[in-house]
């Protein structure tokens, strides 16, 4: 099934972090989850789960981005395919203090029964390495997220927002409105907009309706110094820790 759904699959780009992460598990690991998994299509807008829901499920994106969100809508996360949803409930949490919600666009995720992963990791150091590895990840990114929305201003919110996004999706286009922006921001759709005329004023992007474009990202991350960049840096832990899950399985 894997196989078949990722013939179809475009790789996001690839800059600090591996793009996909079940493709970065050691073949082992990956063949012992892989009958677990259950392919969903999911449409954009649409919750995956929302907050106080039982974690019955670990969810793997294959395409679109999922913005975990408070129940204000302010994103405290966004994870595509170099990533796992649900996490939480890894670490014993039984039911989500967060919605999530699809983003980008629709699209394909697999999923897999939170006990089932829980059992399989419990019985495979090696992928009970690479899962927590993840969460320490996340958590860094969330983070990240606290002080930016504490210390930093709404511009450089922005050109953070938008390279999150840019990071996991395969080409330069984001399809968003300035309400989204303003929800995840926490903050006023008429400040987006007002940020978004001065940025696109200096070439970093282009903003068409329920689109922007990318057009500078140097210059985007340049305007984000400050807070985007340290989780980013963070997401080779989780390529160290399937290095050394190959050695643990050569051993």
């Amino acid at each position: 099934m894997l196989k078949r759904i990722e013939r179809d699959w475009v790789r996001p780009r690839l800059t600090s972090m591996n793009p996909d992460f079940l493709g970065q598990l050691a073949p082992v690991d990956r063949a012992t989850i892989e009958p677990h998994l259950e392919s969903v299509f999911v449409l954009r807008g649409e919750p995956l789960f929302r907050a106080a829901d039982a974690g019955e499920h670990i969810y793997f994106p294959r395409g679109p981005l999922i913005s975990v969100e408070q129940i204000n809508r302010v994103e405290v996360a966004l994870i595509g395919s170099e990533g796992l949803v649900g996490w939480p409930a890894l670490v014993g949490c039984k039911y989500s203090p967060y919605h999530a919600i699809v983003r980008a666009r629709d699209g394909i995720v697999l999923k897999i029964g939170t006990s089932a992963l829980v059992a399989i990791a419990s019985a495979t150091p090696s992928l009970a390495l690479v899962l927590s590895r993840f969460v320490n990840v996340i958590s860094v990114q969330m983070a990240e997220t606290i002080g930016a929305y504490a210390f930093h201003r709404i511009d450089m919110r922005i050109a953070r927002w938008l390279l999150l996004r840019h990071d996991r999706l395969n080409g330069d286009d984001i399809s968003v409105n300035h309400d989204e922006i303003a929800d995840n921001l926490g903050t006023r759709r008429a400040s987006i907009t007002d940020c978004l005329h001065v940025i696109e004023g200096n070439g970093l992007v282009r903003c068409r309706r329920g689109r922007i474009t990318i057009r500078d990202r140097a210059g985007l991350e340049a305007l984000a110094t400050g807070c985007y960049g340290a989780a980013e840096s963070f997401y080779r832990e989780i390529s160290v820790a399937s290095d050394e899950t190959a050695a643990f399985v050569r051993c």
